[in-house]
């Protein structure tokens, strides 16, 4: 089962992703994070995928969604400390050069 936390740094807002991002309720519970974050007028958000050790193209779906959906309200998603398997396949569909990705939490903070 994903389990999902969010807390806050200045002013970005940091989920952390404990779990494999896979085909439905787990994508479904980030994008719902992310739009709640929105709605709560959460602009800047850092998505630690660190402990994901198993994503598929519905994970990989979701992350596109959020990214889309902060863009569209003048936001920012970056990933911080993407697992083996999951920076593979932001590099195989391309999305390391859309998405920022960063591997040190203050600096990726220090980025937004």
């Amino acid at each position: 089962m994903l389990q999902i936390q969010t807390r806050v740094s200045g002013s970005v807002t940091i989920i952390e992703v404990n779990g494999n991002l896979t085909i439905g309720r787990n994508e479904e519970t980030l994008r719902e994070t992310v739009l709640q974050l929105i709605a709560a007028e959460h602009r800047h958000v850092l998505l630690n995928l660190y402990d994901v050790p198993t994503i598929d193209s519905s994970g990989i779906g979701a992350v596109i969604k959020c990214f889309t959906s902060l863009n569209d309200k003048g936001g920012k998603l970056k990933v911080l400390r993407p697992s083996r398997m999951v920076r593979q396949l932001l590099t195989i569909t391309g999305l390391l050069s859309v998405v920022e990705v960063h591997e040190d939490e203050a600096q990726a903070i220090a980025s937004f």
